[in-house]
């Protein structure tokens, strides 16, 4: 990693950056659904905010066009994998989404299923172990299958130990033991398949995509992991990297070291951070921020983990990040301007948007029509805009 002393960037720096990196900026929008999601991924909780954050990137994305890349093409999966959740990303990207995540000592694996541990212990049995046999089973009762959640609880049940068969009844695997499945997720052997009902189903990689899953080296996805994530929240670190990733800070030191040849050294905040090489011209050069956005919760925007950069307004930290039901955000020209929720009454879809700074007549218009553009990705005809200052 290149060290330079005396560098320093500010947060109008790494904010326009940022918007650029994501796609963010009316100065370089996403040309298509996979460069959005191959910014950073997006996460799909609840189902269907992946696909609104794919729109908030690529103005004029369709939900038909979306459908088709996970349904049809295949161009585009969801699995779970960045801090275990639900995630949409670029087919060709399944490598840098999972292998860099993927812990390979028993104490990653133990910070990977760590509400298990508990039950771990009490078996006597590693996680290593019951990783791998929850592996072996998935891949079994996924052979030729597509499988609910909860019929994937009863199917490992019957191919896991006896002393095991508890831990897989449908409710207890449903709420709780499912967090094995999505540590095994990481490895890819398995991804969500698109969704016929009110419940997830879960399919093998090879057998959806009708051959063999993208691949590359280990040491190369590590590497390109780290690149997206700086590129999309450096100037950072890789402690923030383990936070963003939720992963152990073993397996992200890992990957971090992977790329540290190609990392530069700069300040930002008062601390030491990192940037790649490549891009440090463009953190220093990036254009002002210009456009309104209006971002799902969840949005990858919002899971930076230095929060002050993107809502400076420390009081307002509680009202963007819940610990439950997060509502959306408005952007305007990159900084927060309204938060909102959504409201499904019959085919209209009900926006209620509450300001928290002044907006424009031409700010509000531009948000009731990008909340037309979301209609259609909540099933729905149209829209209804109302206004809380």
């Amino acid at each position: 990693m290149s060290r330079v002393d005396s560098e320093q960037v500010d947060r109008e720096q790494v904010l326009a950056f940022r918007a650029a990196c994501q796609h963010l900026t009316d100065a370089d929008p996403a040309p298509d659904l996979w460069a959005a999601a191959a910014a950073a991924g997006a996460q799909n909780t609840p189902p269907g905010n992946g696909p609104l954050a794919l729109l908030a990137r690529s103005p004029g994305l369709t939900a038909v066009e979306v459908d088709r890349a996970l349904a049809e093409d295949k161009s585009l999966l969801q699995a779970w994998t960045v801090r275990q959740s639900p995630y949409l990303f670029p087919t060709r990207d399944l490598p840098v989404f999972t292998r860099p995540m993927l812990p390979e000592d028993e104490e990653s694996w133990r910070v990977a299923v760590q509400g298990f541990v508990p039950m771990l212990d009490g078996t006597r049995r590693s996680a290593v172990e019951v990783v791998e046999l929850t592996q072996a089973a998935i891949e079994d009762a996924l052979d030729g299958q597509v499988l609910t959640k909860r019929e994937l609880g009863v199917a490992l049940g019957k191919r896991m130990p006896d002393e095991f068969s508890g831990w897989f009844e449908p409710d207890t695997f449903s709420s709780f033991t499912a967090i094995l499945a999505r540590a095994v997720s990481l490895t890819g052997v398995f991804v969500i398949a698109p969704r016929a009902g009110r419940e997830a189903s879960f399919v093998r990689t090879d057998q959806w995509l009708g051959k063999k899953p993208p691949h590359r080296s280990a040491p190369a996805a590590r590497k390109e992991f780290v690149r997206r994530y700086l590129r999309a929240y450096g100037p950072s670190t890789p402690e923030h990297l383990a936070e963003w990733a939720g992963t152990s800070q073993t397996v992200a030191t890992k990957a971090w070291q992977a790329a540290a040849d190609e990392l530069r050294e700069v300040r930002y905040d008062g601390r030491t951070t990192w940037i790649h090489r490549d891009d440090h011209k463009a953190l220093t050069t990036s254009p002002e921020v210009r456009g309104l956005r209006v971002l799902p919760a969840y949005d990858p925007w919002l899971h930076l983990r230095d929060r002050a950069t993107a809502v400076p307004d420390r009081k307002l930290h509680k009202q963007v990040w819940k610990h439950t039901g997060n509502p959306g955000v408005v952007l305007r020209d990159g900084e927060l301007a309204a938060l909102w929720r959504g409201q499904k009454k019959g085919r209209t879809l009900r926006l209620t948007v509450e300001a928290v700074r002044t907006l424009r007549k031409a700010d509000r218009e531009g948000i009731e029509k990008l909340a037309a553009d979301i209609a259609p990705f909540r099933g729905c005809a149209k829209a209804e805009t109302e206004f809380a200052d």
